[in-house]
């Protein structure tokens, strides 16, 4: 088992440089972590405490040192040992974060799956899109029958996501390099793990593929984005009622 300030080197390491997280994070599986535990507690399983992560939901805090899993002043709690695929293992279906008073590391349930399942985490870059919409959009998208079926069952799955489209789009300045954008209409405190969720479930079969996609969030409360209301998107999900 590798020491703390191994495991907060390759961290560091990881933070610096994306092409290092994966070994960082089959590393953490092994590794001794460190989590909160209410001081009194007769229940016949362990539980572990949570917090609420400013983005409005629940996560549970997890640590890569006891010194960083010394409680705040004010909050009454142990600190338990656990390997890390324990810990994961014992909050799955939850979000964790580890070192979160650090900057820490955010995992969502769909992402704690695939780690535990193939030890590895998909990587997600943020896509925004500007008020000035700088591509084209095909007046009609021709995506794999395939892609469109694992979209449906995975935001079936997510009860926050309330409409989805799917459009194929190209630079305006280079109009022969197509890519589908999926935009998924959804709460700002639930996108990033609409994201997360997404590209963990397609990344593999995607890259397989070789299917150039891009993701982006609106909100459904609100008017529906100019791009939106083009010929060529199309509303594959939704809206929920």
């Amino acid at each position: 088992m590798i020491s703390e300030r191994e495991l907060e080197r390759r961290l560091e390491r990881a933070r610096q440089n994306r092409d290092l997280e994966p070994a960082f994070f089959r590393c953490l599986l092994d590794a001794r972590v460190y989590a909160h535990a209410p001081v009194s507690d007769d229940h016949s399983r362990l539980r572990l405490l949570q917090f609420q992560h400013p983005d409005g939901f629940l996560a549970v805090p997890f640590f890569t040192s006891l010194e960083k899993a010394r409680p705040p002043t004010g909050i009454t709690a142990k600190i338990v040992p656990l390997r890390g695929r324990q810990f994961l293992e014992l909050t799955h279906g939850a979000a964790v974060m580890l070192n979160p008073n650090d900057g820490g590391c955010l995992l969502f349930p769909e992402e704690v799956s695939a780690l535990l399942r193939s030890g590895t985490v998909a990587r997600v870059e943020k896509f925004d899109l500007e008020s000035e919409i700088p591509f084209l959009v095909m007046d009609e998208a021709n995506p794999p029958v395939w892609l469109m079926q694992a979209l449906i069952a995975l935001y079936e799955g997510l009860p926050f996501v309330e409409v989805a489209y799917l459009l194929e789009v190209a630079p305006s300045e280079h109009p022969e390099r197509h890519t589908f954008l999926i935009a998924v209409g959804v709460a700002k405190e639930h996108a990033e793990r609409t994201a997360c969720a997404t590209i963990t479930a397609l990344q593999s079969a995607v890259a397989k593929a070789d299917i150039p996609l891009d993701l982006t969030s609106f909100d459904p409360d609100q008017d529906l984005p100019e791009y939106l209301r083009r010929p060529g998107a199309m509303c594959f999900f939704g809206p929920r009622k």
